[in-house]
């Protein structure tokens, strides 16, 4: 198959290509997203495991409230890894959502075009 380079013919193969990267971003974001779902993250900060640091407030504030903060601060903790996740997912979606579409119907008129060209 013998390409021409004309502006209508560059246009229909850099379309796809970028509508083709853009899948594939879709896709490995996807993928990572689904990864971290399955294998929750336990790397985040947490400023309750310094107990040289909290013994000085845990003198002046008590040992139940300090529990009741760690508590509430793994809650919020969690609760955000969740919403982050939820808007990694959506917008991996998104990414293929609307990448696909345009990568389909490019590539599909590629051949077309040359089709017309040979007649």
């Amino acid at each position: 198959m013998n390409v021409k380079w004309d502006i209508e013919h560059v246009y229909f193969y850099l379309v796809s290509f970028i509508a083709l990267i853009l899948l594939i971003v879709g896709a490995v974001n996807l993928t990572r997203t689904a990864i971290s779902f399955i294998t929750p993250m336990d790397d985040l900060y947490n400023p309750y495991t310094h107990n040289e640091f909290l013994s000085h407030w845990e003198e002046h504030l008590g040992e139940d409230f300090m529990e009741q903060e760690k508590e509430r601060f793994t809650s919020i903790n969690e609760m955000n890894s969740k919403r982050a996740l939820k808007r990694e997912l959506f917008s991996s979606l998104a990414f293929i959502a609307a990448a696909l579409p345009a990568y389909l119907y490019h590539w599909r008129k590629i051949p077309k075009l040359h089709n017309n060209e040979s007649k």
